[in-house]
């Protein structure tokens, strides 16, 4: 696999891989290694390849996700082991480069639900939101987000004022302290986030009355050298949306927050996106009709 795909900036988690080879996790019998293991962020995404390899058993053989072996790795180091087979499996959005380099399964596994954002804002700000009625109405406020995050690109290709951070444990300590006025986390990702800590940041809320809208696909992840995984994982995706299992599943991890998030009562804005063109659209009929 060549490596002149690597950018500058992450030359510095290549540095630590190879300072780290010594400790990579090597393949255990009926285990597939991910990089990807906390369980906050990782739950669903781990039960549905888990569900995904267990209905493909019987034409595949036994195989199941193995346990973390140590602390998930930032998102491109990630990318960084799968490409020199230390990890078998990601889980990440696409792009021009991603899609080029790896082997991605191009269906989003989270059926478009990544894309639609809620405002995380201070109660007092409440009523200067509800007069937002366009993206130009938002720029007048600034946003916060984490500047490794894929999706960060989205502000600037929307006129949209950011301040970014590397640190996504910080960012409602400063939307509290007025460092930015607002940042947007997925529909079932807003109320967990600010319920976590409500005690402990009393005057935020989620905004009721807006949601930004952009694509933000997830995609099964796998090595050039391993297409036979990449085939079983299609198979198996067919198999559970054919059976129902698929969006069960999805409903069961979510459902109680998109219920809670009313996208149909709220003016939904919609952003431009910096994705290759070809992707395919996204099934979120099922779960935005419900």
């Amino acid at each position: 696999m060549p490596r002149a795909f690597l950018q500058p900036c992450c030359w510095a988690f290549a540095l630590l891989v190879l300072g780290s080879a010594a400790h990579a996790q090597e393949p255990v019998p009926g285990e597939l290694r991910v990089c990807q293991h906390e369980a906050g962020r990782y739950a669903y995404r781990i039960e549905l390849a888990n569900l995904i390899l267990a209905r493909t058993a019987a034409s595949h053989g036994d195989l199941s996700i193995g346990p973390a072996q140590a602390e998930d790795p930032p998102q491109e180091r990630c990318l960084l082991q799968l490409r020199d087979g230390e990890v078998d499996l990601a889980y990440v959005p696409p792009s021009a480069e991603r899609l080029e380099h790896f082997d991605m399964l191009r269906f989003d596994i989270h059926a478009g639900m990544l894309g639609y954002r809620l405002l995380l804002i201070r109660r007092d700000d409440a009523a200067r939101f509800a007069q937002v009625r366009s993206l130009e109405d938002l720029r007048q406020f600034r946003g916060g987000f984490v500047s490794q995050w894929s999706d960060f690109s989205r502000f600037a290709l929307n006129g949209l004022p950011v301040v970014g951070t590397s640190r996504p444990e910080n960012l409602l300590a400063m939307l509290g302290s007025h460092r930015f006025d607002y940042y947007h986390r997925a529909v079932h990702e807003a109320w967990p986030e600010l319920d976590a800590s409500a005690s402990q940041y009393p005057n935020l809320m989620v905004e009721p009355n807006l949601a930004l809208v952009y694509q933000l696909p997830v995609y099964f992840t796998f090595s050039r050298d391993n297409p036979a995984l990449r085939e079983r994982f299609e198979e198996g995706l067919r198999l559970i949306q054919a059976d129902g299992s698929f969006q069960a599943l999805l409903f069961r991890h979510f459902g109680k927050q998109v219920l809670r998030s009313r996208l149909n009562e709220r003016r939904l804005l919609i952003l431009e996106n910096d994705l290759p063109e070809d992707l395919p659209a996204a099934d979120s009929r099922f779960w935005l009709e419900n």
